[in-house]
């Protein structure tokens, strides 16, 4: 029974991350979580020192936010790293910006998730986009769910109610609204031309900032290996691509022509040559031509990727709109 009420808990609250993790993508990760000016609507003052439950930690415009409301979200964020992080990884700090501390990257995520929906939810409110019955229905019951299977001494710790957790949930719920409701409006036509695509694996050495007689010498050298047979092409990628990511789709739409052309045009495990762009130069390895299934999966994330980057820009007008201010003394966990 316990293990069944732990998974109905972790159902809702991995639901909530999920749309908050959304959010963080489609809203921008980076932006600043400091105070910021505007000349609209002005921020309330925040409390600084020492915070109780009910000191105001965030104000975005009007909006405020208790500090209890920011131990909850924190406490969503934190719940997803239980038994995979040891507790004294959270002080740990050099590889990431800034030398900031794991703790630190956190307080600032769970500061952005809570401007962005506030932000969201005030411009739903200006455009008269409510929650209905059943969508408000779901929210408030999945709150009710997940308090219930916190313990008291968790809801104590983390100054969780009921009341408040049914806030949370619904503002995230209309938030999630939002996003559909704006990502509905962009152009999703994709011509069965533009949808054209394979999936491949791809080395990219860049040029910015080197020698590029020197990159494309190397670029020459690593297709001699990939071409030879020396290991698999994926190996040879992974330990010497300068890109993210070594398996990708690219499209007819992709902004790399010579890249596109060349790729669709290849074979099913056939190599290319090296391939000049403003970037730098590539060698791709074609895992999966163009074809229905692989355009349909390309048009999916074309339209995607447009869908953000319509509600990018929406969430950056609004955002606009408000001053926000934050407590020194989260800023400074």
């Amino acid at each position: 029974m316990e293990k069944m009420r732990r998974h109905k808990r972790w159902g809702s609250v991995m639901a909530l991350f999920c749309c908050l993790c959304l959010f963080l993508a489609a809203c921008g990760e980076g932006e600043p979580v400091e105070e910021t000016t505007s000349k609209t609507e002005r921020a309330v003052s925040v409390n600084n020192g020492t915070l109780n439950e009910d000191s105001i930690a965030v104000s975005v415009g009007k909006t405020t936010v208790p500090y209890k409301e920011y131990k909850a979200y924190y406490y969503f964020m934190e719940s997803q790293y239980a038994g995979i992080l040891t507790s004294d990884i959270w002080a740990y700090k050099g590889a990431l910006d800034g030398g900031k501390t794991i703790q630190q990257e956190v307080v600032e995520d769970v500061l952005r998730l809570i401007i962005q929906v506030k932000v969201i939810t005030k411009a739903a409110a200006v455009q008269g986009i409510k929650l209905a019955a059943d969508e408000k229905e779901e929210a408030d019951y999945n709150a009710k769910k997940f308090c219930e299977g916190l313990s008291d001494s968790v809801r104590q710790a983390n100054s969780i109610t009921q009341p408040l957790l049914t806030q949370i949930f619904e503002e995230n719920k209309l938030a999630e609204k939002m996003y559909r409701v704006i990502s509905g409006k962009v152009d999703v036509n994709v011509t069965a031309e533009q949808a054209r695509a394979a999936k491949v694996l791809l080395i990219f050495l860049k040029t910015e900032g080197q020698d590029k007689a020197k990159v494309k010498q190397k670029a020459e050298e690593l297709h001699q290996k990939a071409v030879s047979g020396e290991g698999s092409f994926y190996k040879l990628a992974k330990e010497n691509t300068q890109d993210s990511q070594v398996e990708t789709i690219i499209g007819q739409m992709d902004e790399r022509k010579t890249l596109a052309g060349t790729v669709l045009a290849m074979k099913k495990y056939q190599t290319s040559g090296v391939i000049e762009e403003k970037d730098g130069y590539y060698i791709a390895y074609c895992l999966c031509p163009p074809g229905k299934k692989m355009n349909e999966e390309y048009r999916n994330q074309v339209v995607a990727e447009r869908q953000v980057q319509g509600f990018q820009k929406a969430y950056k007008e609004w955002s606009e709109q408000y001053e926000v201010k934050v407590s020194k003394s989260l800023l400074a966990k």
